[in-house]
């Protein structure tokens, strides 16, 4: 009787395998922790190149969202579109891309 008395011993064969989940691919995205300072730090770079207020609230907007719902490369890739589109300067776009970039993290 002593070898009966040890219990369970490892894993049951009678149950089916259980795989782990697949990791999804990381990708960098908005630092939703740090969303007020993100969101302080697009309206002062707006107000000191003075971009009008219609462009600056829809520019902020969508970067937010890109930023934490898509990446940041897509973030960055709508600055320069409107960049090219003549929304905002060049230097607009390099800041708030810089920003994006200090305020970014592997999602």
């Amino acid at each position: 009787m002593a070898g009966q008395s040890r219990g369970y011993r490892g894993k049951r064969r009678t149950e089916p395998r259980r795989h782990s989940p697949r990791e999804s691919e990381r990708t960098t995205m908005l630092n939703l922790g740090r969303l007020n300072s993100i969101k302080y730090g697009l309206r002062e770079i707006m107000a000191h190149y003075e971009v009008d207020e219609g462009i600056a609230h829809t520019m902020i907007a969508s970067v937010i969202a890109k930023g934490s719902r898509i990446s940041i490369a897509a973030a960055r890739a709508y600055v320069r579109e409107q960049e090219k589109a003549g929304q905002v300067t060049h230097d607009v776009s390099d800041e708030i891309c810089a920003l994006l970039d200090q305020n970014s993290k592997f999602r």
